[in-house]
């Protein structure tokens, strides 16, 4: 009696086990709305032995317990994908087509709100837009909620066109035009978030004013970003992200991308105007304790280009490039024509404050890493799709990851650039790591760290002397301004 008890009680609970597991990590295809957060997969290319377990939620780690391979900083990437794009409610579904609310990093500070005009305090966190572009909303009658906004103001990755100024010369060709025309006959937009850490440490600190930063400098001590913990705390990320304006949104085109409502501003007219854009490139830059000279991982929406591997036309075309191209003849303002031709990966030949934008032809020059990659790519694209059948993010795809083999620590007293980087020991899929829209134009000559070890604090005229000191791999905290007055007395 007492063994058919046992019998019984061992398979009610193997049953209730079993019900469980079914229930925890089934596909969820109930309403977006309703869906839980709570699945999990394996992430690793060629071998096991480096599996990483991927959480579908909202948590940001802030490092790896080690980094061993090339596989386990791509899972990682993968791992910061996912929690950054999660809807800010945490129950959400995790890419729902045609949301256009935002993701968990669209909520970072925006750099030209962290950086004021004259080295001021900025503005509280969760603060989209700054007093002084909300003053032009006002004149203009846009309704605008300064915690809702999304602002776009960047038509090139940096530089030229950008409203705002900033011009760390990282992006090429350097003064001269760099916007990206998309296929649809609109340019993308560019933007750069912070995130808390980030925030936190330049407020804490007031290196949101050059003058603080150089006096940082003068006193031997460093500007070091704080670093991401295994199972603490998150550290310091840059994102840098890629727009492109949606034409028709009833298109079923748009299913495929993360969408969010924006207000541009037209450098060529100085007006704004609102429209609705889709996530065409992200780079997720990432301090960590394992990784001091940061994790560098970027992702791109999988119709951007065609590239060696292409078999098949995304079912509506590429966004950068057409097999069936013609010169464009354009006619600039004041006088005279430019022509865009249809050689791939060749910068525009005017400004957009000369003209309007006009289609770019592109192509991947650096095969995504087939040994990684793109069997981490497909793996996970495989299981967004089992979790959330509907979601967007399964139509995105991992480029590359840059990280360091050995530890390469932050240094203790200011030093100027470069930073004295090993880059024997700095590792990636493919030997220069590049974005299509983000490096469209420098797919072939430099990878992240090249550009980024020459990042430099704030300049300020009255220390020129230390306008070259390292600004550990972040070309942002260059953004921060000061009083001229101040800079006027000091000299």
């Amino acid at each position: 009696m007492k063994r058919s008890v046992t019998i019984f009680l061992i398979t009610c609970i193997a049953l209730f086990i079993n019900q469980f597991i079914i229930t925890a990590f089934k596909p969820d295809n109930r309403d977006p709305k309703l869906a839980r957060s709570t699945n999990t997969c394996n992430c690793y290319a060629s071998s096991s032995l480096y599996n990483i377990v991927i959480q579908f939620n909202n948590k940001v780690p802030g490092d790896l317990a080690a980094f061993n391979n090339q596989s386990q900083a791509d899972c990682f990437a993968w791992q910061e994908f996912i929690s950054l794009n999660w809807p800010i409610n945490p129950s959400g579904y995790f890419g729902t087509p045609g949301d256009t609310s935002p993701v968990s990093w669209e909520a970072y500070m925006p750099i030209d709100v962290l950086f004021q005009p004259d080295g001021v305090q900025p503005s509280s966190w969760g603060t989209l837009v700054s007093p002084q572009y909300a003053a032009r909303f006002k004149s203009q009658r846009l309704l605008m909620n300064p915690t809702k906004t999304k602002l776009l103001t960047f038509t090139t990755k940096f530089a030229a066109d950008s409203v705002f100024g900033l011009d760390p010369d990282q992006a090429a060709p350097i003064g001269s035009p760099n916007w990206l025309g998309a296929q649809n006959n609109t340019n993308v937009w560019y933007e750069i978030k912070l995130n808390k850490d980030y925030y936190d440490f330049v407020i804490k600190n007031g290196y949101y004013n050059a003058i603080t930063q150089h006096d940082s400098v003068q006193k031997g001590i460093p500007i070091n970003f704080p670093q991401g913990v295994y199972n603490g705390p998150v550290g310091a990320i840059e994102v840098k992200a890629a727009w492109m304006e949606v034409d028709n949104i009833n298109s079923p085109k748009w299913q495929r991308y993360k969408l969010s409502n924006a207000t541009v501003y037209d450098s060529a007219t100085g007006n704004f105007r609102q429209t609705v854009v889709a996530l065409v490139g992200l780079h997720i830059l990432h301090k960590t304790q394992n990784q001091p000279t940061w994790v560098w991982a970027t992702f791109e929406q999988v119709d951007n280009v065609p590239d060696t591997n292409s078999k098949t036309t995304p079912p509506y075309g590429y966004n950068f490039y057409t097999a069936n191209c013609t010169p464009r003849q354009v006619s600039l303002h004041g006088g005279g024509t430019a022509t865009v031709s249809c050689t791939a990966n060749t910068s525009p030949p005017y400004f957009l404050s000369q003209a309007g934008p006009v289609p770019v032809q592109v192509t991947r020059l650096n095969p995504i890493d087939p040994t990684d990659a793109v069997p981490i790519n497909n793996m996970m694209q495989s299981n967004i799709k089992k979790f959330y059948p509907q979601s967007v993010f399964q139509y995105y795809e991992l480029v590359d990851v840059i990280w360091s083999q050995t530890l390469q620590p932050d240094k203790t007293t200011p030093i100027q650039v470069p930073f004295p980087l090993n880059t024997s020991a700095m590792l990636s899929g493919a030997h220069v790591v590049a974005n299509t829209t983000l490096e469209s134009y420098v797919q072939n000559t430099n990878t992240c760290y090249s550009c980024h070890k020459y990042s430099t604090i704030a300049p300020f005229p009255a220390d020129s002397v230390n306008n070259n000191i390292f600004g550990d791999f972040s070309f942002a905290i260059s953004a921060a301004q000061y009083p001229v007055s101040k800079a006027k007395k000091k000299r």
